[in-house]
């Protein structure tokens, strides 16, 4: 390739910015379908099914945890709290953990992570079968998984690009996300059920077991075949480090507005965690199971959303993916803030799922595509922060007017101020768009 090419899967994004490294070996495209092009590769193959079974088990217990503290009796801050906490560490961590990913061997790191991930959630059953659990127990398990979690989201957001090369890299991406939704889809529906009969302490037990399988995958690997930024003889400084992976995303549009757009929404409308439960039992009046299938019936339509954008979606597309999504969100958030009855919410929550999975998703793709390998950990713990980190702002918002005014007002509160935040992401990349894409690195949505 020579300087001189245009922009392409495989070409530099950023003028001056380094080469791509040389992709791994692809598989023969046999007859794969277009949509599972990323599965031709051995050490992505293990890592997804892997990420599938673990998945279910997070979900499990991420739909058990908020119904528990309801259960001891705890009040919406108190639920917040809890939330707020599992995010926390990344907002202050996730770039140190972005640090971590382009120094250390990613895999190595991901099984350490696991492994504690492994221990808290056995902690956390053995409480909670004991009978003994109290809502400060959940607020330190939450912490200690949130610390985890911090360094482990950058290494995993930056992963797929060293199992898979660069023109596999937005299905990588893609089926990682078809992975969690559908997790997201059996692990809350199950686990509706299992509440309902045996109570919160066998999710949480099978979350600890779901652990064994992307460790196993993780093991499995070859690590010849993974493909790693070549390592400095001298690293610069932590402090230098960090500045490198902000000044890069202050000064590539591409990078900057999506996260801008990410985070706003995060923090204002994508609260489900702390609201659905207060909403589920509260406004809808409805159990454990029917809980449980509100997040599945989300979980529904971000699978739909993630096999879209793994057989059908197209670079030129993300742009209109993003803001389309963005602005389908805050709508149909402001329907959910005004029906009452579960006849109306569920296919209202599938809709919500499918458009955030379009958005989110298709910001991964478009970050992830206009950095290089070299500042990929750095800058994806940018992602990581604004989209994790921000978790714990917006659900105590939340969790406050949903104190005050109950959940319904929380989501139309939340849709009316990130409704802002879409207006101004649109103009910054539609109006102005064009006086710096003639100036500044060339843009997927140029493509």
């Amino acid at each position: 390739m020579t300087s001189a090419a245009p922009p392409t899967e495989s070409a530099p994004l950023v003028p001056g910015a380094p080469a791509p490294l040389p992709a791994p070996p692809s598989a023969p495209p046999g007859r794969v379908p277009r949509g599972l092009a990323a599965l031709r590769h051995r050490n992505f193959r293990y890592y997804w099914f892997g990420q599938i079974v673990s998945l279910v088990g997070t979900w499990m217990q991420q739909v058990s945890q908020p119904w528990l503290v309801l259960l001891l009796g705890g009040s919406a801050i108190q639920l917040g709290i809890v939330l707020a906490l599992q995010y926390l560490p990344a907002l202050f961590f996730a770039p140190l953990g972005g640090v971590l990913a382009d120094r250390f061997d990613k895999r190595r790191v991901l099984m350490a992570t696991q492994s504690v991930a492994l221990l808290q959630a056995v902690t956390l059953t053995v409480l909670a079968a004991t009978g003994l659990v109290q809502i400060w127990h959940l607020m330190l398990l939450s912490l200690t998984l949130g610390i985890v979690n911090a360094a482990d989201m950058p290494v995993r957001q930056s992963f797929a690009a060293e199992l898979v090369p660069r023109p596999d890299l937005m299905n990588a991406i893609a089926l990682n996300s078809t992975s969690f939704n559908g997790a997201r889809v059996l692990g809350p529906a199950v686990a509706g059920i299992t509440l309902a009969i045996y109570g919160p302490a066998v999710n949480f037990g099978i979350n600890a077991v779901s652990y064994l399988a992307v460790l196993l995958a993780l093991w499995r690997m070859d690590p010849a075949a993974i493909t790693r930024p070549p390592r400095p003889e001298h690293w610069a400084s932590v402090r230098s480090s960090l500045a490198e992976g902000i000044r890069y995303a202050l000064h590539t549009p591409t990078v900057l507005w999506p996260l801008v757009l990410l985070g706003g929404m995060s923090v204002f409308a994508m609260n489900f965690q702390t609201l659905l439960p207060l909403f589920a039992r509260y406004t809808l009046r409805l159990n454990a199971d029917g809980y449980g299938l509100l997040f599945a019936a989300m979980g529904a339509g971000s699978l739909i959303g993630s096999l879209f954008l793994a057989f059908s979606a197209r670079r030129r597309l993300l742009l209109r993916l993003i803001l389309g999504g963005a602005a389908g969100f805050v709508a149909f958030e402001v329907a959910l803030g005004l029906s009452r009855t579960p006849l109306a919410v569920y296919p209202i929550i599938g809709a919500l799922g499918l458009v955030s999975m379009l958005m989110v998703n298709s910001i991964n793709v478009m970050v992830q595509n206009n950095v290089p390998d070299a500042l990929r950990g750095r800058v994806m713990s940018l992602y990581v922060t604004v989209f994790a980190g921000s978790a714990p702002i917006g659900g105590f918002l939340a969790a406050t007017v949903a104190q005050l005014w109950g959940a319904p007002a929380g989501f139309l509160l939340g849709a009316a101020v990130a409704s802002l935040v879409v207006i101004l992401v649109a103009w910054q990349l539609l109006v102005l768009g064009k006086a710096w894409t003639d100036t500044a690195a060339p843009t997927v949505a140029a493509g």
